[in-house]
C-alpha cells in the first residue's frame, strides 16, 4: 500500500506515521517505509534546507521546487519500495503542495494541478489528513527548538492552509481525521477505524 499523511505542521504527522506503520508490518507482514517531504530522497536534504530557509521565493517558483523534490523521492525511494512489494507511508504529498503553495501563498490552483498531474505521481491508496486546529498545532510547534519559514509565519499562515486542506477533504480528496480534542491514542484508533485496512 502507499499511504500519505497530511495536516498542518505541529498536526502529529510523524507520531501516528511510526504508530500505523508498526501496525501495518504486523497486520500485512509486508515491510513498511516511512518516508516524508521535502527531503526524503538521499539527496534531498540539501532541497529540504534550501525550501525550508529561503525567503521571498515566488510561490509558483516555490511549487515547482517541491515538485523536483518529490520527483526524485518517487524515482530513489517510492517507486523502488512499492516495486519489492513494501508498504509506503509518505509524509506530506501533492495535497500538501496545493494547501500551501496554493492555500497558503497563493499560487495558481488551476496550473498547481495541471503541473502536479503531468507529474503523473504514483496516486495513494489511502491520503489521511489529520485535522488539528491550527492554535493547538502552533502550540506545539513553538515548544520546538528550531522553525522553519513556514512555521515563522505563524497561526495566520496554518488558518489558510488548515481551511484549504478541510475544503480537500469535503470534496473527498482526503480521508480527515478530526483529531478534536483526542490524545494520541485516540487519533490512532480514529485512523485504525477509518479505513478497512488490509490484513494478511
Amino acid at each position: 500500500m502507499f499511504i500519505t499523511i497530511e495536516g498542518i505542521d505541529g498536526s502529529g504527522k510523524s507520531t501516528q506515521s511510526a504508530r500505523l506503520a508498526r501496525w501495518l508490518e504486523e497486520r500485512t507482514g509486508h515491510a513498511t517505509i516511512r518516508t516524508f517531504e521535502p527531503g526524503g530522497s538521499p539527496d534531498g536534504g540539501k532541497l529540504r534546507e534550501f525550501l525550508l530557509n529561503s525567503r521571498g521565493l515566488s510561490p509558483m517558483a516555490e511549487l515547482l521546487l517541491f515538485l523536483a523534490d518529490r520527483a526524485e523521492h518517487v524515482d530513489k525511494v517510492i517507486a523502488p519500495a512499492l516495486s519489492a512489494g513494501h508498504n509506503v507511508i509518505c509524509e506530506r504529498w501533492n495535497e500538501s503542495t496545493l494547501a500551501y503553495q496554493s492555500g497558503g501563498h497563493d499560487a495558481d490552483i488551476s496550473r498547481a494541478r495541471a503541473l502536479i498531474a503531468s507529474c503523473a505521481f504514483p496516486e495513494p491508496d489511502v491520503k489521511l489528513f489529520l485535522d488539528v486546529e491550527p492554535d493547538v498545532a502552533m502550540s506545539r510547534v513553538r515548544s520546538r527548538e528550531h522553525g522553519d519559514k513556514f512555521e515563522d509565519e505563524g497561526l495566520s499562515l496554518m488558518l489558510r492552509v488548515a481551511e484549504f486542506y478541510r475544503t480537500l477533504a469535503s470534496k473527498g480528496e482526503l480521508l480527515r481525521i478530526d483529531c478534536g480534542s483526542l490524545d494520541e491514542d485516540g487519533v490512532f484508533s480514529a485512523i485504525k477505524g477509518a479505513y478497512a485496512w488490509p490484513s494478511r
